[in-house]
């Protein structure tokens, strides 16, 4: 069960990346609104590359959905007895279904602006709750005495709130994309605005900045710390790294004008981000434990 989730995770993982292509090369109108298929064809025409990436990602979805699906009734099945389990296997079929909806609606309502944002949210957050499933179905534990205990706890608990802001980040990076209020800031003409107002669209953007700031130092600390006591010391820079990635890409953006290519890759990114994070988190919450006394 534990290598079907793995799997599971890995399929989630790729159509958040066709996802992202999607909106990153405004792909998203490119089937109509003939969900799910394209264009009112089973094969539509594939020569135009914004239909082959749309289609892709329409068909992964009910491929992730199945897979899902298999994967929480499994682990429901077999360690139905573990509440860990239950929860975030029935957390996981709860955020597949409000995901769909989210996602065909916003397909047939015509990708209005800022409403792709759910669609963000619901995905992002499903990543991490299938992440964390397949680190609950981890079995064996690390053992830690009780004052390495108390000091990984600690600089545990500075990275579950610099990940936490870093979710939320996402978020906020995704609604002052969808919502246009990236187009108002960058004199970038678009045909529907949410946010019209210059002033409100810089309020976001600082806003997502100084989050930026507050998550490396955090990033930061528990690099430190996970060096000092050997322990997730190669993803702890591989999260730092990331992120440092995504705030020069975020820059570039800024200084290009939002092109295509930069935007990819930071969509790309924040989700190998997300990944990273929620394998720290996993792997503090269902693989070390305090020695008993």
């Amino acid at each position: 069960m534990k290598k079907f989730s793995i799997l599971t995770t890995f399929v989630t993982f790729l159509a958040l990346i066709l996802g992202n292509l999607v909106v990153a090369t405004n792909s998203g109108d490119a089937c109509g609104t003939s969900w799910p298929f394209c264009n009112g064809s089973v094969i539509p025409d594939f020569t135009d590359y914004h239909v082959l990436i749309e289609y892709s990602h329409r068909l992964m979805v009910p491929l992730l959905a199945v897979l899902t699906f298999i994967n929480a009734v499994g682990a429901i099945y077999k360690h139905r007895k573990r509440k860990t389990v239950l929860i975030l296997a029935m957390l996981s079929l709860g955020l597949l279904v409000f995901q769909s909806l989210v996602g065909g609606f916003n397909v047939l309502l015509g990708t209005p602006p800022g409403f792709t944002t759910l669609d963000v949210t619901f995905s992002q957050i499903l990543l991490i709750v299938l992440v964390l499933l397949s680190y609950s179905l981890h079995e064996k534990k690390i053992e830690l005495g009780r004052t390495s205990w108390s000091t990984i706890s600690m600089s545990y608990r500075t990275f579950i709130i610099g990940f936490s802001i870093y979710v939320m980040q996402v978020i906020l990076g995704a609604f002052f994309k969808h919502s246009r209020a990236s187009n108002v800031m960058l004199d970038i003409p678009a045909v529907e605005y949410l946010i019209k107002s210059e002033a409100i669209a810089n309020m976001v953007y600082s806003l997502h900045w100084v989050a930026t700031i507050v998550i490396l130092v955090a990033a930061v600390w528990f690099v430190i710390y996970a060096s000092k006591f050997k322990y997730h010391v190669t993803l702890s820079w591989l999260y730092l790294f990331s992120l440092l990635l995504n705030a020069v890409v975020g820059f570039v953006i800024v200084v290009t004008g939002n092109v295509v290519v930069a935007s990819s890759i930071h969509m790309i990114l924040s989700t190998v981000t997300m990944v990273i994070g929620a394998s720290i988190l996993g792997g503090y919450w269902f693989k070390l434990q305090k020695k008993p006394i």
